[in-house]
């Protein structure tokens, strides 16, 4: 993307901590007189939100591994066509809550799909977008269920799943960031919100995003 607008995204397990994290990084970068726009993948579009109803639906207990996999690609082009190409063309920054890495963790490692078929469907549904820079929250399965129980969040059908799943689930977001160090940092999910967003203000300096 030379010469165009800085696309960074926020990963990790239910309870990470990266919705806040994005809501701070915005709040961080608009202080520094930065073009900020927030999403979250599925969603933000008309199509992709009603993706996601379909996939969080707990009634939907029958779906398909391979249905839900068409289904994230289906929300992630539409929402990479309609919203964030434009707005990189435009040189914004765009902070979005999750984006294909969490299609390979969860469907990938936690649903046990082939991993090349769901990287070329994520390169498919992607139109070819990769983000700049990934942020991975790492947390204990038993935290994410603590935390999401601590919210008082009625669990939709992706969080109703087992730990042995949500442990699968982790494990694929730290190969996802072993493998690709040049893009992806690994960051603690159990410092607190105030350290990790100093992290993040740090790292974005130094990488001249700011």
């Amino acid at each position: 993307m030379e010469g165009k607008g800085i696309f960074i995204t926020f990963e990790g397990l239910d309870g990470c901590g990266k919705s806040t994290q994005v809501r701070n990084t915005a709040t961080f970068l608009r202080s520094k007189g930065c073009n900020v726009l927030e999403i979250r993948d599925p969603g933000s579009t008309t199509i992709g939100e009603a993706a996601r109803a379909i996939l969080l639906n707990r009634e939907y207990t029958e779906m398909a591994p391979m249905t839900e996999l068409l289904l994230f690609a289906v929300a992630r082009s539409q929402l990479v066509s309609e919203i964030i190409k434009p707005a990189l063309e435009k040189n914004m920054i765009v902070l979005s809550d999750r984006f294909y890495d969490s299609t390979t963790a969860y469907q990938g490692y936690g649903r046990k799909l082939d991993l090349n078929q769901v990287r070329q469907l994520n390169r498919i549904g992607a139109h070819g977008l990769v983000p700049d820079i990934t942020f991975i929250f790492d947390i204990d399965p038993d935290m994410s269920v603590e935390r999401m129980k601590q919210a008082g969040k009625s669990p939709d059908r992706m969080e109703n799943e087992h730990n042995h799943f949500r442990e699968r689930v982790r494990d694929g977001f730290l190969s996802i960031g072993r493998d690709e160090p040049d893009r992806c940092i690994i960051l603690d999910g159990c410092e607190s919100p105030d350290r990790i967003s100093m992290t993040i203000q740090t790292i974005l300096s130094v990488k001249n995003y700011v």
